[in-house]
């Protein structure tokens, strides 16, 4: 019952000023402008992402393929590069040194599409659902 009287006195004291409905047009087209900056940054970041993700995309597979490529070219007969210890490990890496080289980069550019294509549902994801939101 306290708590109703105290409820009771809170609603009596509220007393709401009317403000000037041009000052409340000129709040709401503010903050509808600040509304359309934002989506506007928005659509610029995501169109910066998907232009960094088509460059990087596509250096990568130009980078990756030259360098396949090179390693395949190389003499088949003479190693890509050289250790001068007859250690096996490293004997066994300097023979097939041509093979885990194109392994490798292989592997990295499959990783690079991986991700990229990781990065373009990123950026799908960012978009608004619906352009009336």
């Amino acid at each position: 019952m306290n708590d109703d009287i105290r409820l009771q006195a809170l609603f009596d004291s509220f007393q709401p000023t009317l403000t000037d409905s041009n000052l409340f047009t000129e709040r709401i087209e503010r903050k509808l402008a600040l509304i359309d900056e934002i989506r506007q940054a928005q659509a610029a970041q995501i169109r910066r992402y998907r232009m960094a993700v088509v460059v990087a995309f596509v250096a990568g597979i130009v980078f990756g393929g030259g360098l396949l490529a090179f390693i395949l070219l190389t003499p088949s007969d003479a190693p890509l590069f050289s250790f001068g210890i007859n250690f096996y490990p490293l004997l066994f890496i300097e023979q097939n040194s041509r093979e885990i080289s194109a392994l490798m980069t292989s592997l990295m550019i499959a990783f690079c599409i991986v991700v990229m294509m990781n990065t373009q549902d990123l950026v799908r994801s960012m978009r608004p659902k619906s352009k009336y939101i």
